[in-house]
């Protein structure tokens, strides 16, 4: 009998002690709580209070694994599982004030992940639709929200690139994952008035903030920002937003520098034959590719800023549909952004012939199989460098291209450095915001 009552007494006391722990732990973490919002979001200039309030509400640590919870409340992004992360605080608190949510709006988000950015719309706005590609972490995150008690979060696993139409128009968009550019369904998506945050870019990005005032889009970039890549669903054929991946560049040839450089020249004329998908991917991979494990390119950047974004405009190349390409040097693949054929101001809808009427009726660029396009972002380099960095952007350009000279030579292949062109034409056909500084035709000799 004294056994018993003594393992009653201390089962007791142990219950004590873990109620005890319980509650110290909830203490420390709504100090924590506190501790964030008013040292990391607060003291760095988010202002609006609704946001403020409920971010000192919403547990973060119920939205990271149980090995990370004690760090939930720093300022930095978490594991969550599938190589995928939770934002940092900060980051959760500027993108939703940029969205100015004042409780009636539908919203929304690409890029559930563990429900986290969805819990503190939900408290902000009237409905919130997410969708999340990963379905382990679409099931969790729906579970999680549910058991948490929100009734007004819809949870999908899908591609975020095509939106969610079915529920369209949103007053707010906000993609938690970096596309290389901004998807059309989601600009389609946005209701007049409404306000899109999403990051936009490869290995450097900025936060974007679109509003649409009167069917147009008005962009204004925030912050340069690092968010993991937006994942896409592979689809038939090449349409626009479908990402191509292009076969591993050789490291190794059959000709010397030494000789290819003797080789080297301006070559405006090229077969009537395509380009293979391999050969392409070997030029873009001279030009722009990822040739360090740090993510460092073929050519040299100041400061590895990055300013140049590779384009593709393609005519003939096998497994190939003509259009214009964006080239993405972490993952050596390709992004369709544009069809190869679309009527402009009454002329035909072959791209390589507008080009080369915009490019002062240069008939290389027509006939060529594909035109390599570089442009640049020069704040990217201006913004670290000032004025010098316009300097830096144009050594740069350079380097790329000899490196495609060069590589093209080694293939038996020619190409030519176009700079004549009418910059305003290009980037009206291209569609493009950067600054186009050269078009390399390239075909076979």
């Amino acid at each position: 009998m004294k056994k018993e009552i003594v393992i009653l007494i201390a089962l007791i006391l142990l219950g004590c002690q873990s109620l005890s722990s319980e509650k110290e732990q909830k203490v420390s973490f709504i100090q924590l709580r506190e501790k964030m919002v008013t040292e990391q979001i607060e003291a760095r200039g988010v202002k609006d209070k609704r946001v403020l309030a409920v971010m000192r509400r919403v547990e973060r640590h119920r939205f990271v694994p149980q090995e990370y919870q004690r760090l939930a409340y720093r300022d930095s992004p978490l594991p969550i599982g599938e190589d995928q992360t939770i934002s940092q605080p900060y980051i959760v608190g500027l993108m939703t004030e940029l969205l100015r949510l004042s409780g009636d709006e539908m919203v929304l988000e690409i890029g559930t992940g563990s429900g986290y950015q969805a819990a503190i719309l939900a408290e902000l706005a009237k409905e919130v639709y997410t969708i999340e590609i990963l379905e382990p972490l679409a099931k969790s995150a729906k579970i999680r929200l549910k058991d948490l008690g929100y009734k007004n979060i819809k949870v999908k696993c899908g591609d975020g690139y095509l939106g969610w139409e079915e529920f369209a128009p949103f007053d707010g968009i906000i993609v938690t994952c970096a596309p290389p550019y901004i998807p059309k369904p989601l600009i389609e998506q946005l209701a007049e008035g409404g306000r899109m945050v999403i990051p936009v870019g490869e290995y450097y990005q900025e936060l974007k903030l679109l509003t649409k005032r009167k069917g147009k889009i008005q962009e204004q970039s925030i912050i340069p920002v690092r968010f993991v890549p937006m994942i896409h669903n592979e689809r038939r054929g090449n349409p626009v937003n479908k990402e191509i991946k292009l076969p591993s560049p050789k490291v190794k040839g059959t000709i010397s520098v030494e000789e290819t450089i003797s080789k080297r020249r301006s070559r405006r004329e090229y077969k009537d034959e395509p380009l293979s998908l391999k050969e392409v991917g070997q030029l873009l991979w001279a030009a722009s590719g990822i040739t360090a494990k740090w993510g460092g390119r073929a050519a040299p950047s100041a400061g590895a800023t990055y300013p140049i974004e590779t384009y593709l405009l393609v005519g003939r190349v096998e497994k190939l549909d003509s259009g214009l390409y964006h080239y993405l040097p972490s993952s050596h693949s390709l992004i369709k952004v544009m069809e190869g054929s679309r009527p402009v101001d009454g002329m035909g809808g072959d791209l390589r012939r507008q080009l080369a009427s915009a490019a002062l009726g240069q008939g290389m660029i027509r006939e060529a199989p594909i035109t390599i396009v570089l442009a640049a972002v020069f704040q990217r380099t201006t913004g670290r460098y000032g004025k010098r960095g316009i300097r830096y952007v144009n050594m740069e350009i350079g380097h790329i291209g000899e490196n495609i000279y060069l590589q093209a030579e080694a293939m038996d292949l020619a190409t030519v450095a176009v700079g004549a062109f009418n910059d305003a034409a290009v980037k009206k056909l291209l569609r493009l915001k950067e600054e186009v500084l050269y078009l390399m035709p390239v075909g076979r000799q």
